[in-house]
């Protein structure tokens, strides 16, 4: 009802709604399939791009892990490497013909006779 305060009367109008029944459903937008699809479609696309989410950085770690280990490996390797070089240069030095007799001369006193000592036949 609207009052007219100036001629103290009253106006009866009925609802305005009621001659549009479905006003408030025509302006919003149809989905196809219905909206109990897309919600669910919606939360597993929600779901699922948080899981993507949480793996990528699962996966990032354990990359880095990975290339941790990696890369104390091959510190490891040129540590041996370079301790074979030493140990091969070392063997080289030990087992030269000069090293060899002077450890059998001061060890076992062994020498190698000189030309004079022995006789060829």
């Amino acid at each position: 009802m609207i009052i007219n305060p100036s001629a103290h009367t009253m106006i009866p109008r009925g609802n305005v709604m009621r001659n549009r029944p479905y006003a408030r459903r025509q302006l919003s937008i149809r989905m196809p399939y219905g909206r109990q699809m897309w919600y669910g479609i919606t939360k597993v696309l929600l779901f699922s791009s948080v899981l993507i989410f949480v793996c990528s950085f699962w996966l990032t770690s354990a990359v880095e892990r990975v290339n941790g280990e990696i890369e104390k490996a091959t510190a490891i390797h040129h540590e041996l490497v370079n301790t074979n070089i030493l140990l091969r240069a070392q063997k080289a030095r030990l087992f030269s013909p000069n090293e060899v007799g002077k450890l059998a001369g001061e060890n076992l006193a062994l020498y190698l006779p000189k030309s004079s000592q022995y006789h060829k036949f």
